[in-house]
């Protein structure tokens, strides 16, 4: 047995596994490039999985591909868990409306889960994938259950079918594109030529072309290896488009209710010692600034939350309630003022400093950072002393920092 059959019969085992202990709960899995995705079981049957490369265009494809269409602006997400699981709960949502049924619903939920089974397995036969096993971590409430052998056992034979044509490592994700125009109008047919050209545009990924022209995606994928052979035709990573989260998140009933709540909870001992100091958020996707920030705020003692994706950030602030929020204005899919609007617009952070954090402070950048609600800059040139004063300055602002134990010890933020 080749080491990729190797691999991969060793993750089918154990995805198979926990639906022969009648596990219930949450199985994460995760590879290089931060790759991450989520299988949720019950009682051993399959109830949902979600994450990847292409977690919100696979959202997008699979809910058009049956026939979906979703208002997001009717669409109100309440919860902590309906943020972390929005596709899911849109889902719950649309069938509370009786806008789907759950006969309609459970082939939609298996496209999914069938889908991120394949790009797990295609991903373990040539990169190394870790587990993580939450037991507590339940979906609620179920729509389908599905026996974890046979969803597991098809995406499986998908796989192997996959590979024995020889486009095993050609994941479905990625985007073609004209490599050589001149050549391809040359070599292939008129309409041919006029077909390609405007299909492979490098936008679409190989599954939403399938999609889109109704044709079945290994038959596609093995007429483009034709051109992709002889160097007319690249493929290439194509990113994730933007959560659709934001459009979903403001509820003020809800948060208030649960700014209520948190107020009642943090009466009641025990409260864990960590608890009791500022927290704060530092969101940009490079590891060094995201470093830099944590050992400055850490030497003052303070909680830090370091959010390296765009994607994420709404769900990881409303779950963490940070103090204080140091922003990047360069971020790749969201960019900083249209995240610093989307904050704002969530009633509990309505009067949480924004510290936009950037090489390019010029007088245009600070008038649209007011505009979309910062509080102010900190410069990337500035060093560690200066940060540390304007952060520590702006947790002094805020009228009810009293409640935090470090304002026990003045000395130490004077």
């Amino acid at each position: 047995m080749d080491t990729d059959n190797l691999a991969v019969y060793s993750l089918v085992e154990q995805l198979r596994g926990y639906g022969r202990k009648q596990f219930t709960g949450k199985l994460e899995l995760h590879g290089v490039k931060d790759y991450k995705w989520s299988i949720y079981y019950c009682h051993g049957r399959l109830v949902w999985a979600s994450g990847g490369a292409h977690h919100h265009r696979r959202w997008r494809r699979l809910l058009a591909q049956h026939k979906v269409q979703v208002d997001l602006s009717k669409i109100s997400l309440r919860t902590t868990e309906e943020i972390r699981l929005w596709d899911y709960h849109v889902l719950v949502i649309l069938m509370k409306r009786m806008v789907l049924s759950r006969e309609q619903t459970a082939p939609i939920i298996e496209s999914f889960v069938h889908e991120v089974l394949f790009d797990i397995i295609q991903y373990a036969a040539n990169e190394r994938i870790t587990y993580y096993c939450d037991f507590e971590e339940e979906i609620t409430p179920v729509i389908s259950l599905m026996h974890a052998e046979s969803v597991i056992n098809r995406a499986q034979q998908e796989w192997w079918t996959w590979r024995k044509t020889g486009i095993a490592d050609f994941s479905p994700n990625l985007s073609p594109w004209i490599k050589r125009p001149e050549q391809l109008k040359e070599e292939a047919s008129e309409l041919t030529y006029k077909t390609l050209i405007t299909i492979l545009d490098g936008r679409r990924s190989l599954r939403e072309l399938s999609t889109w022209m109704k044709k079945d995606l290994h038959t596609l994928v093995q007429s483009l290896m034709v051109y992709y052979h002889r160097g007319l035709v690249g493929l290439a990573e194509v990113a994730d488009i933007q959560s659709p989260v934001s459009s979903m998140l403001v509820d003020r009933d809800f948060y208030e209710k649960s700014n209520q709540l948190k107020k009642e909870k943090s009466i009641d001992p025990p409260i864990l010692p960590a608890l009791m100091h500022p927290l704060i958020a530092c969101i940009d996707d490079s590891n060094q600034v995201c470093a830099t920030i944590e050992n400055i705020v850490k030497d003052f003692g303070f909680g830090f939350l370091g959010i390296r994706d765009s994607i994420k950030v709404l769900p990881l602030l409303v779950e963490h309630q940070p103090d204080l929020i140091i922003l990047d204005l360069v971020m790749p899919i969201v960019g900083g003022y249209e995240l610093c609007t989307q904050i704002r617009r969530i009633p509990e952070f309505k009067d949480t400093p924004i510290l936009i954090l950037t090489s390019n402070d010029t007088l245009i950048d600070r008038i649209r950072a007011k505009f979309v609600g910062a509080t102010s800059f900190i410069s990337k040139t500035s060093d560690n002393e200066n940060i540390g004063s304007q952060i520590k300055r702006h947790l002094l602002a805020i009228s009810d920092l009293d409640k935090h134990e470090i304002m026990s010890n003045p000395e130490s933020i004077s």
